[in-house]
C-alpha cells in the first residue's frame, strides 16, 4: 500500500483515481472487484455499462459495470488471471475516460525484507522521480515472469514500515477524494459484493441470536444473505432455529460460494416439499429428496434431521399396514371418481340419442301418410290389366 500510495502521488491529480489492496474475494473465491461508492457516484455512469481496463502495458480489458453495487463483475475474473494478480498485491485505478481506468499494479511478492527497507530509505527521492520511472516500471512489470503464491513480509518489517510510514509516506488523496478512499477496502461492506458477498464478519454463535434481524448466513467469514431472497432466509432461519444452531457451521472450507448458497435453497425447498407431502407423493419424490439432502450432509451441511424425518415419512407412506390400506382406499376412491365421471359421460350420451329418437319419430309420423299413398298408387299399377 506505501508503494502503491507513491505510484498514486506521482500521478496527474487532474485525472481522479483510488488504491485498492486486493483480498480473497477479488482474485479467489468471488472474483468481484468493487469500487469506493463515492469515486463510482462521482466520475461513473448510474446505470450499468461495459468499463475498459487498461493494463501499463496499454492492453484493454471489457467488463462489465454494476452500478448500485459500485463494482465490477463479469470480465474482472479475465484481468486478474491475465495479470497474475493475487492476494496483496494492490492497484492504482485512474480515471482517463468517461468509462476507462488505467491499472497500475503493485505486486505484493515483489517485495523482499531489503527492499521494504530501501524502500523506506528512499521513499522522498522516489516521490520526486518523474514520469519516466512510471514508464519504466510498465515495463518491467509487462516483463515480469510467472510468479509464486505472495509471501507475508515479517512482522518486524511490516511493524517498521507502518512506524515509518506515517513520518514519510506521501498519502495525501487526488483532488476530489475523500480521505476514506485511500484505505485499504474502505467501501467493502456497501461495495465489495457479488451477488450479495460482503466484508467479513466476525464469527457469531447461535445462541446470540435473538431474532431474523440478527440472522446473517456466514462462511467462512464472509456473508451470503443477498445471494438468497428473504423468505428463503426467513424459512432457514426458523429451521436453524430448530435445531438452535447454524445448519451450515461444518461445511467443507472452501466451497464455492454460490454452491453453498444452492444447498441452503434446495434444503429449504425439500423442506417445504416434505411439509407438503401426502400418501399420493410418490417413493420416487422421497428417493429424490434423501438423495440431495444426503448430497448437502456429505459437504457438511447439518440435514440429519430432516432425513429422520424423511425416513419415519416414507416408512409410513409405503411400509405400515395402515399406508397399504389407505392406499387401497385411496385408489379405490379413485377408480370410483373415473367410473362416476363414465357414467356420467354414458347419461349424457343417452339423453342425445333420446333426443335424436324423438326426432327421428316425429319426421317419421309427418311423412308416413304420403308414403303409404304413394305407395298403393304404385301398387295399382303394378296389377293394373296389361
Amino acid at each position: 500500500m506505501i508503494r502503491a500510495e507513491e505510484v498514486q502521488s506521482n500521478l496527474e491529480p487532474a485525472f481522479p483515481s483510488f488504491v485498492k489492496s486486493l483480498v480473497r474475494s477479488h482474485v479467489a473465491s468471488c472474483f468481484w472487484m468493487g469500487l469506493p461508492g463515492t469515486f463510482c457516484r462521482a466520475h461513473l455512469p448510474s446505470v450499468d455499462t461495459t468499463v475498459t481496463l487498461q493494463d501499463e502495458c496499454g492492453k484493454e480489458f471489457k467488463m462489465k459495470y454494476i452500478a448500485y453495487k459500485t463494482g465490477l463483475s463479469a470480465g474482472w475474473r479475465q484481468f486478474c488471471v491475465a495479470h497474475q494478480l493475487f492476494e496483496g498485491d494492490a492497484l492504482v485505478f485512474q480515471l482517463i475516460g468517461s468509462c476507462s481506468l488505467k491499472v497500475y499494479i503493485i505486486r505484493a511478492n515483489d517485495l523482499t525484507e531489503v527492499d521494504g527497507a530501501l524502500c523506506l530509505l528512499n521513499l522522498d527521492a522516489q516521490i520526486k522521480q518523474n514520469v519516466a520511472d512510471s514508464a519504466e516500471m510498465k515495463t518491467a512489470a509487462c516483463k515480469s515472469s510467472k510468479r509464486k503464491r505472495p509471501r507475508s513480509l515479517p512482522q518486524a518489517v511490516v511493524q517498521k514500515k507502518n512506524k515509518k510510514s506515517g513520518q514519510l509516506r506521501l498519502s495525501v488523496p487526488q483532488a476530489g477524494q475523500p480521505a476514506e478512499q485511500s484505505e485499504n477496502d474502505s467501501e467493502e461492506v456497501g461495495s465489495e459484493v457479488l451477488e450479495g458477498f460482503k466484508l467479513s464478519l466476525p464469527a457469531v454463535h447461535f445462541k446470540d441470536i435473538k431474532s431474523f434481524e440478527d440472522f446473517n448466513i456466514l462462511v467462512d467469514g464472509l456473508v451470503l444473505d443477498s445471494e438468497l431472497s428473504e423468505d428463503i432466509r426467513n424459512k432457514y432461519y426458523k429451521l436453524c432455529c430448530n435445531q438452535n444452531s447454524f445448519l451450515h457451521d461444518n461445511l467443507i472450507k472452501g466451497v464455492n460460494f454460490k454452491l453453498i448458497a444452492g444447498i441452503i435453497s434446495e434444503t429449504v425447498n425439500i423442506a417445504d416439499a416434505m411439509r407438503a407431502c401426502t400418501l399420493t407423493t410418490s417413493r420416487d419424490k422421497f428417493a429424490t429428496w434423501d438423495k440431495a439432502l444426503k448430497a448437502s450432509e456429505l459437504f457438511g451441511m447439518n440435514v440429519g434431521f430432516l432425513r429422520a424425518r424423511l425416513s419415519r415419512l416414507l416408512r409410513l407412506a409405503f411400509d405400515s399396514e395402515g399406508a397399504t390400506k389407505t392406499r387401497r382406499y385411496l385408489e379405490a376412491r379413485f377408480e370410483r371418481v373415473l367410473t362416476e365421471d363414465e357414467i356420467k359421460s354414458l347419461e349424457a350420451k343417452l339423453v342425445e340419442l333420446k333426443e335424436a329418437y324423438e326426432r327421428y319419430g316425429a319426421n317419421a309420423e309427418r311423412l308416413k301418410s304420403k308414403a303409404e299413398g304413394y305407395d298403393l298408387k304404385f301398387q295399382e299399377q303394378v296389377l293394373a290389366p296389361w
